[in-house]
């Protein structure tokens, strides 16, 4: 998710699953989508959107990438393997977003209306991904509208074949983001693919996925949007409330730090080269963030605070005056303020 995965919610929710998880249970994160025609023309300015901290669970991060020409999505997946392949344990083509503006430059979404010309891209990004370590995957909708259901569900059988695992959004192209859904649909596609395919719907709660899972028996469940200030929900573990404002702060933290070093580097036209920040450079820079400087990533970090703070008493008034605050100084002190009135 654009602005939501980002270097330090991914580090940030692996680092709890590792201390909370079930044993079976494994967790796979996806780095925001990259635009692989900017990643060619300038790659210094969209790189950040798979910057990643060096980390364990790395193996289990998968580089996001899209567009709609296929010599700039195989010249970037090319990259990412020679460059990036000790970053990431797979490449993935995300054809589910329906954002009009990328649409309008054929991707995401856009690939479903031309599946023989998309079908080339992803034959050719299987020849090339596969002659790596890392796999590769596909995120897609359910179908484009009404009368495309067959065709969509004839379509993924087809290219499960040249896939290690698909994910399927429930919602249909015309369906954008309403809360309409054809569950059982994800279910039929599964019976007729030739690789494990992951379910994208709702999930509010770690019980409601295991549920899921046990039910349709689904390889994986992807949650995204429920997990938005909410990290802990690949884990059965519930936390306290301070425990729930401590976690907010290191977020916090951790976005300030990944946004400070990404900044003393972007300039550097061969830092896309270069091995990814340590997690003790990371926390050598929160030790040094000024805490009297306007950053933009407060402004950035509201959309998972107000997540954070969901369910909390009371707050309307705090709420309102977070949108106000600018420095870090400010928004830890009325995070003390939340600590001492709830």
């Amino acid at each position: 998710m654009d602005w939501i995965t980002n270097t330090a919610t991914r580090y940030l929710t692996s680092l709890i699953f590792s201390k909370y998880k079930n044993t079976e249970d494994e967790l796979r994160t996806r780095t925001e989508f990259m635009n692989a025609d900017g990643f060619i023309i300038n790659p210094s300015g969209v790189i950040k959107h798979l910057q990643t901290i060096s980390f364990p669970s790395i193996k289990n991060n998968i580089a996001q990438i899209f567009w709609g020409k296929k010599e700039s999505l195989c010249k970037a997946a090319e990259i990412l393997i020679k460059e990036y392949h000790e970053n990431f344990s797979g490449i993935e083509l995300n054809m589910w977003c329906p954002s009009n503006t990328v649409m309008k430059c054929w991707g995401w979404s856009e690939l479903l209306k031309n599946r023989e010309k998309t079908l080339e891209i992803i034959k050719s990004l299987s020849e090339i991904i596969h002659k790596s370590s890392l796999s590769f995957s596909i995120k897609t909708r359910s179908w484009l509208n009404d009368e495309d259901k067959e065709t969509q569900i004839e379509f993924i059988k087809e290219i499960s074949n040249y896939t290690d695992f698909i994910s399927i959004h429930w919602r249909t192209l015309k369906q954008l983001y309403s809360w309409d859904s054809d569950y059982n649909f994800i279910d039929t596609v599964k019976k007729s693919s030739f690789c494990p395919i992951i379910a994208n719907w709702w999930i509010w709660s770690y019980i409601e996925a295991k549920d899921k899972l046990e039910k349709y028996n689904f390889f994986w469940i992807m949650i995204g949007q429920s997990a938005i200030g909410n990290p802990r929900i690949f884990t059965p573990y519930k936390p306290e409330i301070n425990e729930k404002l401590d976690c907010m702060i290191k977020h916090l933290n951790l976005m300030i730090a990944c946004d400070i070093r990404f900044e003393e580097n972007k300039n550097n036209l061969i830092w896309y080269r270069l091995k990814q920040p340590s997690i003790e450079n990371i926390e050598e820079i929160i030790w040094n963030i000024n805490e009297d400087k306007e950053y933009h990533t407060i402004v950035e970090f509201r959309k998972f605070l107000f997540c954070y703070v969901k369910g909390f008493s009371n707050i309307h008034d705090w709420k309102q005056k977070i949108l106000k605050l600018k420095t870090y100084r400010e928004i830890i002190n009325a995070l003390q303020e939340l600590r001492e009135n709830v």
